[in-house]
């Protein structure tokens, strides 16, 4: 337990550390926010343009996978203001990839506010025909592993965990409307279909470690598919200036979701989760920023299948547990924070920054009597940042997080949170 508060007080103060070794007492100099193309422009290797209130990035995807083979593909980041008298902004993320191993994955993801910012729209949509592997639940046991992660995926064999393959249909969509400033509620619809199931461990006899398939049998169901279908009741504050790359302002989402066997699911169940966000300048020009995320997630009621337990990776942009690879803790109830510091690189004009982090995870096992903060898995790490366009703050994302001698190399667009 000494070394559980140990981690937490590390990962809440250790941005306060970096900062105050910062050297502000020297005298400020003149900052003007730049972008690539300001840059290019100084060395007239492009022409001015008029400034736009939108910017949209192709990203090329290429990765490799021993389940998956080599994967290549194409993704997208779109960040827009919606109109006249919109304040918000919106984003959208997508990507499709192929492997030659016949793995596909499709999947939007959008956070849009539309009606002069009185409705926010929040999508989570996939065709995936996947690969994951999987090391059962709660935090107490971290695999060892040695090998190298891309964006949360592994690039070697890990012969401690379990592979499965799976096709999941995935339909999510919210809608909060404004009840007053930054506060809103609404509805949302959800639907996960997971089918074609297949398990290594299983396939080899080794049934042992075969951690799906022991949890779906315990908990009746079908290692092969099931289904889980429901509505959710969404309460929204969001006080940030701006929603791709906040500078300052409040974040904080409280989502109850029901899933009853009458709408198609498999086992009903109902999920809570909580969210929280909140983002600290510390300067005028905001070049020191201290961001802090954590978030809950807990099945309130029922039994979840074990696809869909909460689990590192599984937030809505796919973005948490830095060092980790997705889905290596879950559990019946999870809970993960993580901290970073911001800071500049290019001090007079902010096209180049850098990021410090450090994240902590705990997870539940019912069924081993682990409770949540028995347990407590961290990684930390760091990474640079390429302002490319500053009419909507977005950035290049480039970063590298440590946890338990793993490594995993993390490329996008936009922030972390």
């Amino acid at each position: 337990m000494t070394k559980t508060l140990l981690l937490i007080l590390v990962v809440g103060l250790f941005p306060f550390f970096v900062f105050c070794q910062a050297d502000s007492s020297k005298k400020a100099r003149h900052f003007e926010q730049m972008d690539m193309r300001d840059w290019l422009i100084q060395k007239k290797w492009i022409k001015p343009r008029p400034v736009k209130t939108s910017f949209f990035l192709p990203v090329p995807i290429i990765a490799s996978n021993p389940t998956a083979g080599f994967i290549y593909g194409l993704g997208f980041t779109y960040a827009y203001r919606a109109g006249k008298g919109s304040e918000r902004m919106s984003s959208v993320n997508a990507s499709a990839t192929y492997s030659t191993k016949n793995q596909v994955n499709l999947n939007m993801k959008s956070n849009l506010f539309v009606a002069k910012d009185r409705l926010v729209l929040n999508g989570d949509w996939r065709y995936q025909v996947n690969n994951e592997i999987t090391y059962g639940l709660g935090t107490r046991i971290s695999p060892l592993r040695t090998g190298i992660g891309i964006n949360g995926i592994p690039t070697l064999k890990d012969s401690l965990g379990d592979p499965l393959k799976y096709t999941l249909i995935r339909l999510h969509e919210t809608g909060s409307w404004s009840l007053f400033k930054n506060f809103f509620a609404g509805l949302g619809f959800h639907y996960d279909h997971f089918s074609n199931i297949t398990e290594v461990k299983l396939d080899d006899h080794d049934t042992l470690f075969a951690y799906h398939y022991n949890y779906s049998v315990k908990h009746g169901f079908d290692p092969s598919k099931y289904s889980v279908v429901g509505l959710s009741l969404n309460l929204l504050y969001d006080s940030r200036d701006n929603q791709v790359n906040p500078y300052k302002g409040y974040y904080g989402n409280i989502n109850y979701r029901i899933n009853p066997t009458g709408f198609g699911s498999t086992r009903s169940s109902s999920v809570l989760l909580t969210e929280f966000r909140t983002y600290l300048s510390f300067d005028e020009n905001h070049r020191h920023i201290l961001a802090f995320w954590t978030y809950g997630e807990f099945v309130a009621s029922g039994v979840s299948p074990y696809l869909l337990l909460p689990a590192i990776g599984y937030d809505q942009k796919q973005r948490s547990g830095r060092g980790y690879t997705f889905g290596q803790f879950r559990g019946e109830q999870l809970v993960y924070g993580e901290t970073e510091y911001r800071f500049p690189i290019s001090v007079n004009t902010g096209i180049l920054g850098g990021v410090l982090f450090v994240n902590g995870t705990t997870a539940a096992s019912k069924g081993d009597n682990i409770k949540l903060f028995d347990y407590l898995r961290g990684a930390y790490g760091g990474g640079l940042r390429v302002m490319l366009d500053k009419s909507t703050r977005t950035r290049l994302q480039v970063d590298v997080g440590v946890a338990n001698k793993a490594v995993g190399f993390y490329l996008g667009a936009q922030e972390t949170f």
